[in-house]
């Protein structure tokens, strides 16, 4: 590959670069990404700090759910960073979770076997959600065809779907999730944005499989998320900010502690990601990894040198052998998949979403985020990484 400096401006902090959607240097030559990472580490402590506001929110989670089954779903796809999240909230915070995992028909063997140990370790009950595979398929195949980054956009709207209405069903009131600005960074609004009306937009003009046809995949509109939020109270918190997961300490004390077995790398539990990483880079010329990498640089686990050495190579998993597979499940030929790669680049502000109406309310998603109504980092997210 080369280089991966050749010709861009980098941040002189990190390596996002200035032909990111999203990024700007300041007159230091450092970027806005690091300015949030930054203000995230200030507003979320770690250490003593982070364990007694992980303490406090565990008695609120207990006594939401009094009387129930179950104090909070907790998302899990048998990688690094859900399977410790189960671990803290059962053993640590003493909460009685439902782990709840979205199969898209992807999932590695690592990841499913990681995922019936980890449960039956920690003595947890899992509820797996498992997508109808030809039309988890057809809708893969219409992100590609509609050019946008991020190809798997519709199965992310499957998680959300997933985790609210388990917990509307369960009558629980918190979600956990695990992700992690230390360890994968915040990713440019651009290369992954979601939202229903933009997924709805995208079926109905290149999925092969009608909307009204589709029996098993169920959007995720802003008055499911509304009804959700407002009417049945449920609430999402993202305790990953307030533990140190940064380093591998994560990955030993799993395989030490619960049989767990490394699946390779940040979500690669999932085996699509494969010819996400390749369609990216060839069609858009970015390198996922990006994000992720230069989270590792601020929190000291990985050196700046390192990571640009490590960028001048595709990752360990894109090899040939694994995209030929991956379009083979797919029902792509190398033609079709070489046609699309050749076609305009989209991103979805060229496709009808709910984002200039949110965008017009960025105040009320602040106070929401403030609140640990949706995820902490949303506001972020939407509003500063575009």
């Amino acid at each position: 590959m080369g280089s991966y400096a050749e010709g861009k401006v980098l941040c002189k902090r990190c390596v996002m670069d200035t032909s990111i959607p999203g990024v700007k240097l300041d007159d230091k030559g450092i970027c806005n990404f690091c300015h949030m990472h930054d203000n995230l580490e200030r507003r979320f402590p770690t250490g003593e700090k982070g364990a007694k506001i992980l303490e406090k929110l565990a008695n609120k989670i207990r006594k939401a759910g009094r009387g129930r089954k179950y104090d909070c779903v907790v998302g899990v796809s048998g990688g690094r960073d859900t399977s410790y999240c189960l671990y803290y909230v059962k053993e640590v915070m003493k909460l009685r979770p439902l782990a709840v995992h979205f199969d898209n028909g992807w999932d590695s063997e690592i990841a499913k076997s990681n995922l019936a140990k980890l449960c039956k370790k920690l003595e947890v009950d899992l509820h797996t959600i498992i997508m109808d595979w030809p039309e988890s398929r057809e809708l893969t195949n219409a992100n590609i065809r509609a050019c946008i980054p991020y190809i798997d956009l519709t199965d992310d709207i499957g998680i959300a779907r997933s985790l609210y209405s388990t917990a509307e069903k369960e009558g629980i009131k918190y979600i956990i999730l695990s992700h992690s600005f230390r360890e994968e960074g915040i990713t440019p609004l651009k290369w992954n944005y979601i939202d229903g009306r933009l997924t709805k937009a995208i079926i109905k003009q290149f999925c092969k499989i009608p909307l009204e046809e589709l029996k098993h995949f169920q959007n995720v509109e802003l008055h499911d998320m509304l009804y959700w939020i407002v009417w049945k109270g449920i609430r999402v918190v993202n305790i990953t900010n307030y533990y140190d997961d940064t380093g591998e300490k994560i990955e030993e004390f799993l395989k030490k502690n619960l049989d767990w077995e490394d699946t390779g790398q940040h979500h690669i539990d999932n085996e699509l990601f494969a010819l996400v990483y390749y369609y990216s880079r060839r069609k858009f010329g970015f390198d996922w990894r990006v994000v992720e990498l230069s989270a590792k640089i601020r929190t000291g686990v990985i050196s700046r040198e390192e990571v640009l050495k490590a960028l001048e190579s595709p990752p360990f998993f894109e090899t040939k052998e694994n995209v030929e597979y991956c379009l083979r499940k797919q029902g792509l030929t190398w033609e079709e998949f070489e046609e699309i790669i050749k076609a305009p680049n989209k991103y979805f502000t060229d496709y009808p979403s709910y984002y200039p109406f949110l965008r017009s309310f960025r105040w009320l998603v602040w106070l929401l985020c403030r609140f640990h109504v949706i995820p902490e980092h949303t506001y972020e997210k939407f509003f500063l990484a575009i």
